[in-house]
């Protein structure tokens, strides 16, 4: 989650919400319950303030849904079928809850192509997390492109890290040209490029990626990018933008440092990279890749890409473990650690983010077992 404004509505202006020389909104009287202050406290985790509160209604779906991921795990051809190999890639995805937004849409966005290039040894898997009103088709059209765009890069294998920004470059090039109203709209990525048996995983945003090895060790292969962070605070600063938490009374928990234009209290972005967030973009926050490097061991089990829905209350550490326990069964694992995340959710907060996660075992069930035995 990490834009608090879709557009510049004056109901949700910064004026309105500071309560200073307009009128403020009218609260919303139901069932006794002051809906413009609910909301407000909703705002320290949303992506999108609501313009308009209404019913009241939680009975939103939070079912959990395991699909194949761009119909690509299901229908492979030969040439996939052989860069898939021992590995097994699995997913879970479950709509959020916002009790004032009862048409709320899933935002994240799986993704998955085994054999880029129509090579063997090279597979791409990450997640999107999109926010804001448009957030679900910009993170729809990364889906739908990145693995197009990566392969566009005659130096992918050769050059991963020149490739990478050059294939999230046209990413981005490709959707200013769509209809897609990106203004306070946009979508985290974070992906893993597998090429034999290095990864180079790529991050915008605050989505992340870590290998479990065992129980107890894990390696994180990216780093959230906030707006507090140093080095993408001092950018964003030097663009004319600010880096301020939500207004409110002092003394209360008003969630994360936020990007802001200098003058006015939009976007509130709670990342300072992203795709899509054209304002966002005019104040320092960029769409340009975090890269690292990693070189798998044979005792590496299991990737674990996600979404911040599941690394909100969840550390690196604590993840690994939950899905260490349920190894080598890797669907279980992945749900397991998307339902821990849904309870944080529900004990912390009044809403609950997208949460979507791929595992991608290293290894088959046999092989699992041995090096299981080796390591405990």
């Amino acid at each position: 989650m990490g834009c608090v404004a879709s557009n510049d509505d004056s109901s949700s202006s910064p004026k309105n919400r500071r309560g200073s020389d307009t009128t403020p909104a009218t609260p919303v009287k139901n069932g006794g319950t002051d809906i413009t202050e609910e909301a407000h406290r909703q705002r320290r985790r949303l992506s999108l303030t609501p313009q308009h509160v209404g019913d009241i209604t939680k009975a939103v779906n939070m079912t959990r849904r395991r699909a194949s991921i761009q119909a690509g795990i299901e229908d492979l051809d030969q040439n996939e079928l052989l860069a898939k190999g021992n590995l097994e890639c699995v997913m879970c995805t479950k709509k959020g809850m916002v009790p004032y937004n009862n048409t709320k849409r899933n935002q994240d966005r799986a993704m998955v192509k085994f054999g880029l290039q129509g090579k063997s040894h090279m597979s791409l898997f990450g997640v999107g997390d999109g926010h804001g009103e448009f957030g679900h088709d910009v993170a729809q059209f990364v889906q739908e492109n990145l693995h197009i765009c990566l392969a566009n890069q005659a130096n992918l294998e050769s050059n991963p890290e020149d490739g990478i920004t050059k294939g999230v470059a046209e990413v981005v090039a490709k959707l200013k040209e769509t209809g897609i109203n990106c203004a306070f709209s946009g979508t985290t990525l974070v992906f893993a490029v597998k090429i034999n048996n290095d990864i180079y995983c790529a991050n915008i945003g605050d989505s992340r990626c870590i290998v479990v090895r065992n129980k107890n060790k894990v390696i994180a292969l990216s780093e959230d990018q906030k707006p507090e962070n140093p080095g993408e605070k001092e950018r964003i600063l030097a663009a004319g933008g600010r880096v301020e938490p939500l207004p409110g009374p002092p003394g209360v928990d008003c969630g994360p440092d936020r990007v802001w234009l200098g003058e006015v209290d939009v976007p509130g972005l709670a990342m300072s990279r992203s795709i899509g967030d054209n304002v966002s973009q005019t104040v320092g926050v960029i769409s340009i890749p975090e890269i690292m490097q990693y070189k798998l061991v044979p005792q590496d089990r299991c990737l674990v890409i996600a979404s911040d829905g599941v690394w909100e209350f969840i550390t690196n550490e604590e993840a690994c473990a939950i899905v260490y326990k349920y190894l080598p069964d890797y669907q279980k694992a992945c749900d397991k650690l998307c339902d821990e995340a849904t309870k944080r959710w529900q004990k912390e907060e009044e809403v609950i983010d997208d949460i979507t996660c791929v595992v991608v075992g290293l290894q088959s069930a046999a092989s699992s077992e041995q090096i299981k035995l080796q390591i405990q």
